[in-house]
């Protein structure tokens, strides 16, 4: 019999810390879960520097094991990169944790069976770096934080939230389905934008054999023959010059001025002024604020349906804001609300959202039904992302064809008026 200091959480949500006697930590969160206890982190009482050490291994193991050799239980060592999307190998690991964990099987058991049955490399290594964590008492969220390329930091958040009340499956569902709505969304943007940018690089492929082929043929032509291109040629050969000169210092000034920008957003008053920045930039502006707040209202009910108590969601989703200067809106807000002030209405004194949907908010918590307000709320801003979405790559579209046809055509009338002012010239 070893002692052993354990963590767990009762069903309100209180910590409740402890030390028990038990032969083994899965005695331990045996006993603790049929006194109706979560465990969240179960230690050997004086012997924290083994589990420091082993979590140390585990986590050496998965950052070298492209390096050949075996792993403890004699499965050869997998590289995390081999080919494929780390956010992609992440989701396709939830679902099925989803489908094993969703039909009443616990969420250890089911990642320890993932370990014994995935044939996929990589989908393996990760079942078994979360599995070691969890045979040492962690919590899946804290294990998924060893890993931030599969499983990012509001997923693991989320999930922290969900163990504490017993809702991991709900919980993993919408994580799901957001993921897969935002990679939905992204895949659109790139299709959206691939034709124009095709035209884009034949218009410029094609100005540019205009520019430096095709063009100073002609103008040794026209010197032979006494003539001379007109205005509008001389324009473009003077511009081209002047980007063949002066291009390479103007690029490496770009390249510096975005490094020193980069290098400025790392700081607090940096990140809050280009955050700022760029939910002013036309088009993209207004979809990266409608991106976040269709994420935020969708997790705050996701939360909200879990039992999470408002002041504890509005934590847990402040730390999914990916935009600073929006977080620190929305962390003022959470501040009021703390002090007691409703959600909506510390929401609209910072003016965080369109009244409209605080309006729905408003009636929602007034009523008792503020998760089912902030699903159509999430619909809402869903919907206008879509919409803003379409008409930016429509825009985009239209301007990138207008500019590679236009700068074509300028450089083909200037070719075709200076040869016909030239023809014009010769008398016979």
């Amino acid at each position: 019999m070893a002692t052993f200091r354990y963590v767990a959480i009762d069903s309100r949500g209180r910590t409740i810390p402890g030390e028990l006697e038990a032969e083994d930590r899965r005695s331990v969160r045996s006993h603790l879960r049929g006194k109706g206890l979560t465990p969240v982190e179960v230690k050997t009482k004086g012997n924290i520097a083994v589990v420091t050490k082993a979590k140390t291994k585990a986590l050496k193991k998965t950052n070298h094991a492209s390096k050949g050799g075996e792993s403890e239980d004699g499965a050869p060592k997998k590289s995390f990169s081999l080919g494929g999307s780390k956010e992609k190998l992440g989701l396709e690991f939830m679902k099925r944790l989803l489908e094993l964990h969703g039909s009443g099987m616990p969420v250890a058991d089911s990642v320890k069976l993932l370990h014994q049955r995935l044939s996929d490399p990589q989908q393996k290594e990760i079942a078994g770096t979360l599995w070691r964590e969890l045979s040492e008492g962690r919590s899946l969220a804290r294990a998924m934080r060893l890993m931030p390329d599969y499983f990012g930091e509001s997923t693991s958040y989320v999930i922290e939230a969900g163990e504490a009340t017993g809702s991991v499956a709900p919980i993993l569902r919408r994580i799901i389905g957001y993921i897969e709505e935002k990679r939905e969304i992204r895949s659109k943007v790139l299709g959206s934008m691939a034709y124009p940018s095709f035209i884009g690089v034949i218009a410029f492929g094609v100005v540019l054999f205009f520019l430096f082929f095709l063009l100073p043929q002609i103008q040794d032509m026209l010197d032979s023959l006494g003539g001379e291109l007109n205005f509008m040629a001389k324009a473009l050969i003077t511009g081209s010059n002047l980007v063949m000169t002066f291009g390479p210092f103007l690029a490496l000034f770009l390249l510096i001025g975005a490094f020193s920008v980069r290098q400025w957003k790392k700081t607090e008053a940096g990140g809050i002024a280009v955050s700022g920045a760029m939910l002013r930039i036309p088009l993209i502006g207004r979809i990266l604020y409608y991106s976040e707040l269709f994420q935020l209202n969708s997790l705050v009910g996701t939360l909200v349906t879990s039992g999470i108590g408002l002041t504890e969601n509005l934590r847990l989703s402040e730390r999914t804001i990916q935009n600073l200067s929006f977080r620190m809106k929305f962390r003022s807000a959470r501040a009021l609300v703390n002090e007691g002030k409703s959600l909506p209405d510390a929401l609209r004194k910072f003016d965080f959202m369109p009244a409209m949907q605080l309006d729905v908010m408003d009636v929602g918590e007034r009523t008792g039904n503020l998760a089912h307000s902030l699903e159509e709320i999430a619909n809402a801003f869903r919907t206008e992302l879509s919409r803003r979405i379409k008409r930016m790559t429509t825009i985009v579209t239209a301007g990138a064809l207008g500019f590679a046809f236009g700068l074509v055509a300028l450089v083909a009338v200037s070719i075709v008026t200076s040869i016909f002012q030239v023809s014009n010239s010769i008398t016979f």
